[in-house]
């Protein structure tokens, strides 16, 4: 999610959008379009991700940075965004911007059978960051309507049979969501509740906290980060005992950093210390082990920006490029199984 220009997360947001440009050295376009990707039988196991060209394009890569495709390339439209797996590999849940309304769409992973899933229309301004549910029956992803001069944020589920929606919290004026994921037995969701300094549907964010709303419940918990942190792109452990997310270590840091924290709350194990070293880490997902995470960020003395890397969950190492090959992107998701 892209905040307004006033909060340190826009800052780091928006440069590395800017920078996200697809660099993959030696890697062809082959397989681009509907019928080009690689089938379940027959590939590596691969990481999604979000290339930057002369749109934002959903993308694939072997986790050796080698074989990219780009499924949805022949889809109409504007730009491709914040792509999640099913479960079970699949399929794909992304955002597809036509200019002036972002809806969700699904389809094949290898871009085929693709359609509109959740239509943003009327009072809808946008929908954003759709998450697969682990049974693979639903989707969760934010809402944010205009209503008059104000914004209006509410955080929603689609049934991706049925199209049926359903909301988990009702729309508010001076907060609203983003970043939802499931936990992996789906009874719990961990989304950003980001505020606002005024009602108007651009007014700048002043804080973002992690919260943890029950699946059945309409009323989430205590916060379990501070709002001047802003802490955002939160992502479950595959046993489901710790949270990872990306934030400032300080309120005056220049860039953000990835934690791990307990769902219960507690004291955060910092993982990362790029933002202290003029690089920064975003947009976290944990490996199917536990045991190590995939984001994407910039390294120290490094002239790329939104470079996919990797860490070991508990801080133990300095981080590294995912792949052999340079992989520049955003919003990286592991192959369910990798």
């Amino acid at each position: 999610m892209t905040y307004s220009s006033g909060s340190p997360t826009w800052r780091t947001y928006a440069f590395t959008t800017a920078a996200a440009v697809l660099v993959l050295a030696g890697c062809s376009s082959q397989g681009v379009g509907g019928a080009g990707g690689a089938s379940a039988e027959s590939h590596e196991l691969r990481v999604l991700f979000q290339a930057q060209g002369e749109h934002s394009v959903v993308a694939l890569a072997e986790l050796d940075g080698s074989h990219v495709t780009y499924p949805l390339d022949d889809l109409p439209g504007g730009n491709q965004t914040n792509p999640d797996w099913s479960p079970d590999g699949s399929r794909l849940v992304f955002v597809l911007d036509d200019g002036s309304r972002e809806s969700l769409w699904v389809a094949d992973a290898d871009g085929g059978h693709a359609r509109e899933l959740v239509p943003c229309r009327r009072a809808c301004a946008w929908l954003d960051d759709p998450d697969w549910s682990p049974d693979g029956s639903s989707v969760v992803y934010s809402r944010t309507e205009s209503r008059g001069t104000a914004g209006w944020g509410s955080l929603e589920t689609v049934d991706v049979d049925t199209g049926q929606v359903s909301v988990i919290l009702e729309a508010r004026v001076r907060t609203f969501t983003a970043g939802a994921r499931w936990a992996p037995d789906g009874s719990q969701i961990v989304f950003e509740s980001v505020h606002k300094g005024g009602p108007g549907i651009g007014a700048e964010v002043d804080g973002v906290a992690l919260k943890i709303v029950a699946a059945d419940s309409r009323k989430p918990g205590k916060a379990l980060t501070q709002a001047d942190l802003f802490a955002a792109t939160a992502d479950w452990s595959p046993d489901g005992a710790s949270i990872v997310y990306s934030a400032l270590a300080t309120p005056d840091s220049e860039a953000p950093d990835l934690f791990v924290i307990s769902p219960g709350g507690g004291d955060p194990l910092r993982l990362t210390t790029l933002g202290d070293n003029g690089g920064y880490a975003a947009e976290p997902a944990w490996r199917a082990d536990s045991n190590r995470v995939v984001f994407s960020g910039q390294l120290p003395d490094s002239f790329l920006s939104g470079v996919l890397l990797t860490v070991s969950a508990d801080g133990g190492a300095e981080p590294v490029e995912l792949g052999d090959t340079t992989i520049t992107g955003r919003h990286p998701r592991v192959e369910p199984g990798a």
